[in-house]
């Protein structure tokens, strides 16, 4: 448990530092030049919802694609679920 108390706590740090750089370099960056880079942005968001609600639909539905099962058991498995 402390093992994983302690990479939390530096996974925290690096994520601080990650943000801090990120901030500094959208902070030279003026607010014309980011409009695309938005709306890309909000594009990959809307269309990884809209996957998401697919996957979730069709592991509803108990007549879906044997294909997404198998593939979502083999993802738990995985990760250890």
């Amino acid at each position: 448990m402390l093992g994983g108390l302690r990479r939390s706590v530096w996974l925290l740090a690096l994520w601080a530092v990650v943000l801090y750089a990120f901030f500094a370099v959208v902070a030279t960056v003026s607010p014309m030049k980011t409009v695309a880079l938005a709306v890309v942005t909000t594009v990959l968001a809307a269309l990884l919802l809209l996957r998401g609600l697919r996957i979730a639909a069709e592991l509803a539905d108990r007549g879906g694609d044997p294909r997404v099962r198998r593939e979502l058991n083999r993802q738990r498995e995985r990760r250890g679920f």
